[in-house]
């Protein structure tokens, strides 16, 4: 057999199986057809090496997210930098008593700063200030479906088949 990843080709091999030998899915022997298609088709081999590429795929997402959290960690440092130093020109600008210093490549100026509101208690302010987002609780809304109990505006749908994959 070939080996190469072709999905192609594999179900070609499977359809000239199950042509020539049609027998095997009719009697529904799971350990023959399982035989039959590993030694006549490149299926399991092909399946293998996409496991392969799959467990390739699952270090990369690792791999990527320690990264990105690394750089994460790396950008809140160097915005708490930036932060410093513009404190800091700020602190010498006043401490110098003027408001304005002209550079070659800069201008600094101390301006007013714009009011922030400060919430003081949470607990007391009126309705119309409060956003409230509104979602599903999706665990509390399946156990009462799978209970019987019907919930307006929901369902459970059909199940799809999903791949289970256990390593020996």
């Amino acid at each position: 057999m070939a080996d190469r990843l072709d999905p192609t080709f594999v179900r070609a091999q499977i359809d000239l199986l199950r042509h020539t030998h049609p027998y095997i899915w009719e009697e529904g022997d799971e350990a023959l057809l399982s035989d039959m298609l590993e030694g006549s088709t490149d299926l399991h081999r092909t399946l293998a090496r996409i496991l392969d590429y799959e467990d390739e795929a699952k270090n990369f997402v690792v791999s990527l997210d320690m990264r990105i959290t690394a750089y994460r960690n790396r950008m809140a440092r160097f915005e708490q930098r930036v932060d410093g130093m513009r404190s800091l020109m700020l602190k010498f600008l006043q401490h110098a008593g003027v408001r304005k210093v002209e550079l070659a490549v800069a201008t600094l100026s101390i301006r007013a700063g714009v009011p922030r509101v400060v919430i003081t208690d949470e607990a007391r302010l009126p309705e119309q200030f409060v956003r409230i987002k509104r979602e599903p609780d999706k665990h509390l809304i399946a156990s009462h479906l799978k209970a019987g109990e019907p919930v307006p505006g929901a369902e459970l749908s059909n199940s799809e088949e999903t791949l289970a994959v256990r390593v020996k």
